[in-house]
């Protein structure tokens, strides 16, 4: 912890910016971490005001690598712009449990921009695509790598939450079991604690029990996909925050 504030404050001073909001992503935050799993650290930060004044496109991006420790920042336009397109890691970063640097106040109203263009349909898609592609790397493998497998079991578990509820989804695998059946969420709950205690290559024995369940969840997903509708929302409420963050007093 004292390590990452140290980093995060070092990349402040050095690149000149504001860090508004910083927090843990990966696995660490999704509630299946290994013991030699990375700090996926990443930040949100805003250069001065003149720093926007230019016709030329400039570095929206921060990238940093120190031992376990992989730290990503983006630009506070960059953002907006992603949120408009109700980008899921942005979103993610204000439904973190682990917080390691906030400004008073940046995090509650973009929270209220989330809400504000928060889409289901992107975000469903987002996961759909991405439970494919896990599920692809493990057919026809007897074990598979514990990691993977939650990723993919994440990603259905978002998809699920999205067919009974459209507000924001939980960061947190706990979260997101609400509306998943017990019998499925207890050995879940077995695998995250069995994980907890072993490196990132342990290999896991595929279950039957398991197997048939993400093959009948993928099922219901194509079945109700069709029925998600469409989100649309202007940027203006985007750019009068822009606006105000450009303009704010030395509280931000």
């Amino acid at each position: 912890m004292k390590n990452i504030i140290t980093a995060l404050s070092e990349i402040g001073q050095k690149k000149n910016i504001k860090i508004l909001h910083a927090c843990e992503t990966g696995s660490r935050a999704w509630g299946f971490p290994s013991p030699d799993s990375d700090y996926d650290v990443r930040f949100i930060y805003m250069h001065e005001r003149d720093w926007y004044l230019s016709l030329s496109q400039r570095k929206d991006t921060i990238e940093y690598m120190d031992d376990d420790l992989d730290i990503t920042g983006w630009d506070l336009k960059k953002c907006l712009n992603l949120l408009k397109k109700s980008n899921v890691p942005l979103i993610e970063r204000f439904q973190s449990p682990f917080e390691y640097y906030a400004v008073p106040g940046f995090k509650d109203e973009f929270k209220k921009l989330i809400e504000s263009y928060y889409s289901p349909t992107a975000v469903f898609f987002h996961h759909y695509s991405l439970a494919h592609k896990f599920w692809e790397d493990m057919i026809g493998k007897d074990d598979f790598k514990l990691k993977g497998f939650f990723y993919l079991v994440r990603s259905l578990l978002s998809c699920n939450w999205i067919m009974h509820d459209k507000t924001v989804l939980p960061m947190h695998i706990e979260g997101l079991m609400r509306y998943s059946d017990e019998k499925i969420n207890t050995p879940l709950r077995e695998l995250v604690q069995l994980k907890l205690g072993v490196g990132e290559k342990y290999l896991h024995s595929k279950d039957s029990v398991m197997e048939v369940w993400i093959l009948q969840l993928l099922e219901k997903l194509e079945i109700s996909k069709q029925k998600l509708g469409v989100n649309q929302t202007d940027m203006s409420l985007l750019n009068e925050f822009f606006l105000k963050m450009l303009y704010a007093k030395a509280d931000y």
